[in-house]
């Protein structure tokens, strides 16, 4: 019977896996050698994942009480041990080194790896024009073009008289308590490019960035603190400030993430600003304490560990060779210094390992963090044109792990009263993760969250972890991003300025390659992009940069939905009023093109008398395309 059961599983197996073959075999024959390769491995690797899964399977069923037992016996061999070296002064410490030396040297491993999976890459998508080989999450799509004029501006939430006279013709009781939302989709586009741009190699960024206009010779900065990555730049009036998202081959920043831990935060006079992720918090770094004086740009870094008066980063050594014994005692000394100089930032760097590349100009990240790398240099370019000071602007933008850093930034921010808050021109984030509770996402006020958008793409789930309470909603507007590329604004509450929350994953609808506008798509897309949209599942591949940029690049802003509880981004009743048809498998609305397009009220009640989880919603239709005239100002960079 056993023999009968493993033979159908190797036969439905072998069945399985030689369909991408025999599509591979049939690709060949029509000169498509690219795509009939990776069919053919493919196929192979779909066969060695169902052997080696009867094999762990059977290994695992007839060796697991073995393996139990041999590792109760080793623990309890083992526990003594470890008892005692913990007690112990100097073999304990050692062995410490030891461990914390192995997991730097996987910790360069994985480095190198990414530099072979970009060697390896480069046959496919060819280098950069700077040499360099490009990354594995751009691979896909290696295009970083940072302005395009084609884009429309929405003109809803640019001309702030235009926005209050159809809000007041909505009709709803709460519309003198909505206020307008800061957003720009040709500012969007261009902040989405940078955050994909920063997960390339430094000379690819400075390329990219200086071929697009921006002043990299005098502006540019890259910044490294424990394993996160930004860089900063100025075009024009205005500073961007962009963090990197999460390597997929660097450990550390998988350490960064998965420390979900909460931490209580507070404002310097005490007041509460809610819970937040502690691995976030931790790795910005503490702000500096402000001196109380009538010039708020002064600072002291002396809270963060950095001294004013000794540069913990340098050392110097002097020696005397008056006579034989100064020569003899001052060498001695120097190598004494240069031990004790390298044994402690060998240790340091060992435990938190740094991207080289990405250190900026000889600062000593141990005693510099983030934070105040980051505002020390924004404040310099601010400072730098004195009688154009009050008309600069600075927009915060990171994709994943760097849209989170970049809220935590603001957040830190408006902790430490940083004088660059007036000159805040927005923070643009996308594929974010959750990163506190309800009370952390109210701490920004209305005039902070007006200018704060977290974007969304359809089934992306990183947008919707961590999934446990306490975690709330990122503060700010929600934009939600449709896969048929529409684009709807969700501003927070307009009583209690809480978020709106992102409808969950539908499982039920044609989602990834089975989505109609996916498989549209799929035709302008590159091999490694196809490549990866068969591997990964469709909740995953929403979340590369690359679908966001595409979205923003060519969609369009269709609604503005605002209300006062209950309501979930890209959830169909959301906008199901009058006059609109749903998609259900979208998630989308599309209004009828034979009735009145705006303004449209959702009342309180549904046709059966049945009460609404809200109160009271207004959904605005961007009138863009209608309008005649055209001659409202771009705003970007």
């Amino acid at each position: 019977m056993g023999q009968g059961k493993n033979r159908l599983y190797f036969g439905i197996s072998f069945l399985i896996s030689s369909i991408p073959a025999w599509t591979g075999i049939y690709c060949m024959v029509h000169d498509r050698t690219t795509l009939s390769v990776l069919l053919i491995a493919f196929s192979m690797i779909c066969m060695g994942l169902s052997t080696l899964l009867f094999v762990g399977y059977k290994t695992f069923k007839h060796g697991a009480p073995i393996l139990s037992k041999s590792l109760n016996i080793l623990s309890k061999i083992l526990w003594p041990i470890t008892k005692g070296l913990s007690r112990t002064r100097i073999v304990g410490p050692i062995i410490s080194v030891c461990i914390r030396s192995t997991f730097f040297i996987w910790f360069m491993i994985l480095l190198m790896s990414d530099h072979a999976i970009r060697w390896v890459l480069r046959r496919f998508v060819g280098k950069h024009p700077t040499g360099h080989s490009l990354s594995i999450i751009n691979a896909m799509d290696p295009t970083f073009d940072l302005f395009d004029e084609t884009i429309t501006p929405t003109k809803d939430l640019q001309d702030s008289k235009l926005f209050k006279r159809r809000k007041s013709e909505s009709g709803a009781r709460n519309n003198r308590l909505v206020q307008r939302p800061h957003y720009s989709l040709p500012l969007a586009y261009t902040l989405s490019v940078a955050s994909k741009l920063v997960y390339e190699d430094v000379a690819v960024i400075q390329y990219e960035l200086e071929r697009a206009g921006f002043d990299v010779i005098k502006s540019f900065r890259p910044i490294a603190y424990q394993n996160i990555c930004a860089f900063i730049v100025e075009k024009d009036n205005d500073i961007l400030l962009v963090f990197r998202g999460t390597n997929p081959l660097n450990i550390q920043n998988y350490i960064t993430n998965v420390n979900v831990g909460l931490c209580q935060v507070r404002g310097r006079n005490g007041s509460n600003m809610g819970n937040v992720h502690k691995g976030f918090w931790k790795a910005m770094g503490d702000p500096p304490i402000r001196h109380h004086s009538n010039n708020p740009q002064i600072i002291d870094n002396n809270t963060d560990g950095s001294s004013t008066s000794i540069d913990s980063s340098r050392i110097q050594i002097e020696l005397n060779n008056t006579s034989l014994y100064r020569t003899i005692a001052s060498a001695v000394q120097a190598v004494i210094k240069v031990l004790q100089f390298l044994t402690a930032n060998v240790f340091h760097y060992v435990s938190d390992p740094v991207d080289s590349s990405w250190t900026g100009p000889d600062v000593d990240i141990r005693t510099n963090t983030m934070f105040s790398q980051a505002e020390k240099h924004i404040m310099k370019l601010l400072q730098h044109n004195r009688h154009d000071h009050k008309h600069r602007r600075v927009f915060i933008a990171g994709h994943s792990l760097g849209g989170s850093l970049g809220t935590i930034f603001l957040a830190k921010m408006v902790q430490s009263k940083s004088p660059i808050l007036e000159h805040l021109g927005g923070l643009y984030t996308f594929g974010q993760p959750k990163i506190g509770d309800a009370d952390f996402a109210k701490s920004f006020d209305r005039h902070l969250s007006n200018k704060i958008f977290h974007h969304a793409y359809n089934n992306d789930i990183v947008t919707r972890i961590p999934l446990w309470a306490p975690y709330d909603t990122p503060p700010g507007t929600l934009v939600y991003i449709g896969s048929d590329y529409n684009i709807t604004l969700y501003p927070p509450d307009p009583l209690t300025n809480h978020p709106v929350p992102i409808r969950r994953i539908s499982f039920l609808h044609l989602s990834g390659l089975l989505n109609r506008y996916v498989i549209r798509r799929m035709v302008h897309e590159n091999t490694i992009r196809i490549l990866f949209r068969m591997v990964f599942p469709f909740f995953l591949n929403d979340h590369f940069p690359s679908d966001y940029c595409s979205a923003l690049r060519h969609g369009k802003t269709r609604w503005i939905v605002m209300g006062t509880a209950g309501l979930q981004g890209g959830e169909k009743d959301s906008c199901n009023g009058d006059n609109t048809k749903c998609s259900g498998d979208e998630n989308y609305c599309e209004k009828n093109k034979d009735k009145k397009r705006y303004p449209s009220i959702i009342s309180n009640t549904s046709g059966n008398n049945e009460a609404r989880p809200y109160s009271d919603v207004i959904t605005l239709y961007n009138h863009e395309e209608n309008d005649s005239d055209t001659n409202y100002k771009r705003q970007s960079f």
